[in-house]
C-alpha cells in the first residue's frame, strides 16, 4: 500500500470508523483508493506545472515542479479526506 493509502485509512479509523468497518476487504480499497490518489496528484501536478520552458534552470524547474506537486498534493487529499465523499466499493 502506497503512503495515499495508509493515510487514507489512518483518516477512515480517526474520523469514518462506522463506514471503515463497512469495508469486506480493507487492504485492497485502501490499496486501490492510494493508487487512485497518487494518479490524480501526478495528473494534477502537470497541469499545474505546466510545460517546461527551455529558458529556466535546474533549480527553477526542480522549484517549480516541486510546488505543483505539493499543491496537487495538498488539494486531492483535502478533497478525499472530507466525509463522505469516498463510498467504499466492497460493502
Amino acid at each position: 500500500m502506497n503512503p495515499y493509502g495508509t493515510r487514507m485509512r489512518e483518516h477512515y479509523a480517526k474520523h469514518r470508523a462506522t463506514e471503515l468497518a463497512a469495508i469486506a476487504d480493507p487492504e485492497s480499497f485502501f490499496e486501490e483508493l492510494g493508487l487512485q490518489i497518487e494518479a490524480e496528484i501526478d495528473t494534477l501536478a502537470d497541469q499545474i506545472a505546466g510545460p517546461s520552458d527551455p529558458s529556466e534552470g535546474y533549480l527553477e524547474r526542480v522549484g517549480r515542479l516541486t510546488e505543483a506537486r505539493t499543491t496537487a498534493e495538498s488539494e486531492v487529499l483535502r478533497q478525499h479526506m472530507r466525509p463522505g465523499l469516498t463510498t467504499p466499493p466492497n460493502t
